[in-house]
């Protein structure tokens, strides 16, 4: 599962459970590349069945979330400064811990150390769907007033995102959905017979380059009693505590024939068990990623064969894949 912080967190796209925390992240691009909206005002959860035409909860004239929507709200997330990304320090991720702390006075829940907008990087933020504290987290809506989290059901939901993309620019909405399950339990009579195959995507990379490597996951259950509906399950969101392992292959005799140029968690796990890392050609070619010991030297030149391993967990099972290999060029 990915973290915040210290805390593990349930990614949208994993079949979360109503009681669990869901964090609904959001990725901003500009021009093809990452990038850090100017400020961003709040996040509001609404029921999908309420908002089937966005109409229905944005004000006609502004176009982004009505105050009198707001109440009908399931939650609202909002940062605790004044939401400009490069100046609130609310957007810290290092303030989550997952708790829900009270405060007197009022006698309100204080959602600060639990769920609030966290950038998690560049062009990258979340905030957290805290189904554990269920209702006794609460958030407070643009006309002050406290709204407490009722996503409660394992339902579908919208969450609406208010951002102002430049410093001049008007506020604009970017809406997302979400659903929560109650079937993520459930029973078999005969073990789960599962079984992986991996594919490294990427066969290239061009030397001073930054790409993503992709490594695909084909998930297939074996037992020929378990019924499809379950089976289909395992197509998506199986896959935890991933970690990549990069090695750079020598040919020159006075070099290790293998150096360890990565041993670090994945960035991201897709829907579809899609591993994600970033390799960076500039940076982690120079200064290695999750190895205290990396020296320039042995790993010889930038351009070459690399070989890529990941391992992770299925169910009870810890795979290792093979090496799969890709050049830079």
């Amino acid at each position: 599962m990915p973290l915040i912080n210290t805390t593990e967190v349930v990614d949208r796209n994993s079949r979360p459970q109503v009681q669990s925390r869901v964090m609904l992240r959001a990725f901003f691009l500009n021009d093809g590349q990452y990038q850090d909206p100017y400020a961003i005002s709040s996040v509001h959860v609404f029921k999908r069945t309420e908002t089937l035409s966005p109409s229905t909860v944005l004000d006609s004239s502004t176009q982004i979330v009505a105050s009198e929507s707001t109440s009908n709200a399931a939650m609202v997330f909002g940062p605790s400064s004044n939401g400009i990304v490069g100046e609130d320090t609310s957007f810290n991720e290092t303030n989550y811990t997952g708790n829900v702390v009270a405060v007197t006075p009022p006698l309100l829940p204080d959602c600060t150390g639990a769920s609030g907008i966290y950038k998690l990087n560049t062009g990258e933020f979340a905030v957290v769907l805290n189904g554990i504290s269920a209702s006794s987290l609460s958030g407070i809506d643009q006309n002050g007033d406290p709204i407490a989290n009722t996503a409660s059901q394992a339902t579908r939901y919208v969450d609406i995102w208010t951002v102002k993309l430049t410093q001049g620019s008007d506020w604009k909405v970017y809406i997302n959905d979400v659903e929560l399950f109650d079937d993520t339990f459930f029973s078999v009579t005969e073990p789960l017979l599962l079984r992986s195959k991996n594919k490294l995507a990427n066969r290239q990379v061009v030397n001073g380059s930054k790409v993503d490597l992709k490594i695909g996951t084909e998930v297939t259950v074996e037992n020929k009693n378990i019924d499809s509906s379950v089976k289909n399950i395992f197509k998506s969101a199986l896959i935890t505590s991933a970690t990549i392992q990069i090695q750079k292959v020598n040919e020159d005799p006075s070099l290790p024939g293998r150096y360890d140029i990565v041993n670090a968690p994945v960035d991201y796990v897709t829907a579809d068990n899609t591993l994600i890392y970033s390799f960076d050609t500039d940076s982690t070619l120079k200064n290695g990623d999750g190895i205290p010991s990396f020296n320039e030297d042995k790993r010889g030149t930038k351009r070459g064969t690399y070989a890529v391993k990941v391992t992770y967990n299925m169910i009870s099972e810890k795979i290792v894949s093979p090496w799969m290999y890709f050049i830079v060029k």
